[in-house]
Formats: structure tokens, C-alpha cells, sequence
């Protein structure tokens, strides 16, 4: 019984080797065995494009998909920058694609799910949702589709999450929440996965019927316990974040909890995967968390100086995530000893309005408010100015491809 129950999670990999998605797989464990960027990388290039980027690269074979606040998705030759093509959405594209052999698929806030043809970025069909938008100042991000078993999965800011057929874009079910769903869906065998801004998190069959749903404890000040970020599954458990400061580890099959770890002061943004340990980046805490999966046993904590929205991508040896300072880090996945890999112009140009030029700290709150004429929303969006890494890093032979606020999208070898 163990055994059958071990096959019907493992597809979820094989099968999802012909596409790629944000956290590469749709179990988003966003690991790799890949080779390391050297320890002093150069800008290979970068493709600048008109707005800011939120959204993550993704890479099928030998072209780069990224969508852009210019409200386009962008198709680039991987190994040059140049670009291919440019399809022209009615909003800004804070969605990271999820790509076939044949499609892109993404989000737009024009309140589309897009389906382009993966050579020429022509139109093959669109599926019209019921509206999408941030639903405040930190939720940067809406749904990142799955494709898995010609299916593609995709959350919404109607509260919904929707089943596509890929070849069509035809409505195969749609499932109602209680709050908006920007996490990207997670399949697992039969199951797919995914948090709502309502609090809790839900496992559906692939049919779109409920196996199970789970209440997130809530925080004083954040009651609902929003999830906002995609889960991530390995073995027969899954784990999620929510902005009620906790890490939850989850029986796959059943629901049930595991082990709760609780960041004082911190929501807690995105897990990922590195063999047996569990990798969570932190928002206020500025601050990259290890784990053993399995008992939620704390190992270290690798510091940045702002906030980490994003996930870290893991090779055998190393960690990779950026955070608002415009600051790509490299933590040893051993130690979490961490060192600055890469850093953006407009982060050292900028710097000196956040950061004390003789001790590197941040500013004291009180003070950056100020200077943001006391409207601490303001604070957050003028930390954008350092061309801010909200985007998950993608490594592939070598090679760091990373996008930032700043508009621009990196190549470093």
C-alpha cells in the first residue's frame, strides 16, 4: 500500500520534465543539480525592458519567458539576451509563466490567463477570470500557472481556483475559495495544492473536488493567516508560509499537521526544497530560514538587509535568492554562511537614502518613514528604487538569470 501510495507522488517530477514552470517542477521544489555560478560573476547581459519586473524567468530549452509591469511578456535567446518576441497584454504581468513543448501560459492584470505559442508568441487562446489585482501594498505577485497532464491550474484574485484545458483554454472546473488566490497551484500526483488569502490552505483532486482544507492559526494583527506564496511538496508532506508569522508542515493525504515553526516579528514568505532540508524566506525578519523537513528540527538562518519576497533556487552545494535591497545572495546550504553575489546600480546608487554609508544597517524605521512623508506604504514602494529583486533566481549550466525592479533582466557567468 506504502508503495503505491509512493507512485502516485512521483509523477508529479517525471512528468513534469517536459515543462517548466516557477520552482522548475509543479511540486515547486525549485532545485537543480546544476552547475555553480562562478564566485565572481560578470553580466553576461541584460535585456532592459519598460517597467518594473516582478515576476520570475523561466527557461524551456533555449529561450528565457518573463512578463514585465509594461504589461508584455517577453521571449529571449537564453544565451544572448536578444529577444525573440513580445506579446502585448492589456495589463502588468506580475505572473511567472508555466511553459509545454507547444505554450506559455500566464496572468496578466488585465484579468487574463494567456496562452501563447512558445515559438512565435502568437495568441492561442485567452480565458477570461472574474479580475486581477494586488490586494495591497506587499502582495506583488498574482497566481503563477501549472501545466501538468495537459492541464493547466491557475489561481485568481476572484477567489477561484481555475482547471484549463491547455490545448483550448477550455473551463474544465473551477473551485471557490473565501479570498483572493495568488499562490501558484502545486500538483502532486493527483492532487493539487494551493493557499488563499482566505486563511486556509486547499487540496483538491485533479477533478476538482475537496480532499481536504486547512485553517491557518491566524496572528493578532494579521487574524486570517492569508497565504500568500505557493507551497512546495517532497516526500508525502507539503509546506506552506502565511503571513501569521508560521511555517506548516502537512500530511499530503490527509491534512493533518506535522510541525508548525512560528518567525516572531515575520511573515514568512516562500519554502523550497534541497533534498531533506527545507529552505523559508522571511519578509520583516530580512532573513533566509533551514530546517530538517521531516521533524521542522531549526538548523541556521542566513541573513540579508531587507525583505525576501522570493524563493531560493538550490543546487547541490549553494542557495540563491534576492531581496528588496537589490542584493543576490549565495548561501553555503551546509552553514548558511552568506556572502552579497551580485548587486544592481540603481542598489549602489540608491543605497545611501535606506542603508548608514559607515555601518551598511538600515535606517532606523522611524527615520525612513520620515523621509517618506510618514506613509510607511510609501517606505515600501520607494525600496523598489534599488531595482529590488522580487524575482526567484533561475540557474541553468552556469549561468544565473535573475529580474529586478529596475526593469532589467541578468544573465551572470
Amino acid at each position: 500500500m506504502k508503495w503505491l501510495y509512493l507512485c502516485m507522488l512521483l509523477p508529479a517530477t517525471w512528468q513534469s520534465l517536459s515543462a517548466q514552470q516557477l520552482g522548475r517542477t509543479s511540486n515547486r521544489n525549485n532545485h537543480a543539480p546544476v552547475t555553480d555560478v562562478r564566485s565572481t560573476p560578470a553580466v553576461k547581459w541584460r535585456f532592459h525592458t519598460g517597467g518594473k519586473i516582478m515576476s520570475s524567468p523561466v527557461i524551456q530549452k533555449e529561450r528565457l519567458f518573463i512578463g514585465g509591469g509594461d504589461s508584455s511578456l517577453y521571449a529571449l535567446q537564453r544565451h544572448t539576451g536578444e529577444k525573440i518576441w513580445r506579446y502585448q497584454t492589456g495589463g502588468a504581468i506580475t505572473s511567472s509563466v508555466a511553459c509545454d513543448s507547444t505554450a506559455v501560459y500566464f496572468m496578466s492584470e488585465d484579468g487574463y490567463c494567456y496562452a501563447l505559442a512558445i515559438t512565435d508568441g502568437k495568441l492561442l487562446w485567452r480565458f477570461r477570470t472574474g479580475g486581477e489585482h494586488a490586494t495591497d501594498t506587499w502582495d506583488y505577485f498574482l497566481s503563477s500557472p501549472t501545466v501538468h497532464n495537459g492541464v493547466v491550474y491557475t489561481g485568481s484574485t476572484d477567489k477561484h481556483l481555475y482547471a484549463l484545458q491547455a490545448r483550448t483554454g477550455k473551463l474544465l472546473w473551477k473551485y471557490a475559495t473565501g479570498g483572493a488566490v495568488h499562490a501558484a497551484p502545486v500538483v502532486a500526483g493527483n492532487t493539487v495544492l494551493a493557499g488563499s488569502f482566505d486563511g486556509y490552505f486547499y487540496a483538491l483532486k485533479t477533478d476538482g473536488t475537496l480532499l481536504w482544507k486547512f485553517d491557518t492559526m491566524g496572528q493578532q494583527y494579521f487574524p486570517d493567516g492569508a497565504v500568500q506564496f505557493h507551497a512546495t511538496v517532497a516526500d508525502s508532506s507539503v509546506y506552506f508560509c502565511s503571513r501569521d508569522f508560521n511555517v506548516y508542515a502537512l500530511h499530503l493525504r490527509t491534512g493533518k499537521g506535522l510541525w508548525v515553526y512560528h518567525e516572531p516579528g515575520s511573515w514568512t514568505s516562500v519554502p523550497s526544497m534541497a533534498g531533506k532540508q527545507l529552505l523559508v524566506s522571511t519578509s520583516d525578519t530580512r532573513r533566509v530560514l533551514s530546517f530538517k523537513a521531516g521533524s521542522g528540527k531549526f538548523q541556521w538562518h542566513a541573513p540579508g538587509q531587507l525583505n525576501i519576497f522570493g524563493s531560493v533556487a538550490t543546487t547541490t552545494q549553494y542557495g540563491y535568492v534576492g531581496g528588496l535591497d537589490g542584493k543576490l545572495l549565495q548561501i553555503e546550504l551546509a552553514t548558511g554562511k552568506t556572502r552579497v553575489l551580485f548587486q544592481t546600480d540603481a542598489s549602489q546608487q540608491q543605497a545611501p537614502r535606506f542603508f548608514d554609508p559607515t555601518t551598511q544597517e538600515l535606517l532606523p524605521e522611524s527615520e525612513l518613514i520620515a523621509r517618506s512623508n510618514n506613509d510607511y506604504l510609501k517606505m515600501y514602494r520607494d525600496f523598489l528604487d534599488m531595482g529590488s529583486f522580487l524575482a526567484t533566481p533561475w540557474l541553468e549550466s552556469g549561468v544565473i538569470y535573475i529580474a529586478g525592479t529596475d526593469g532589467n533582466v541578468y544573465a551572470l557567468e
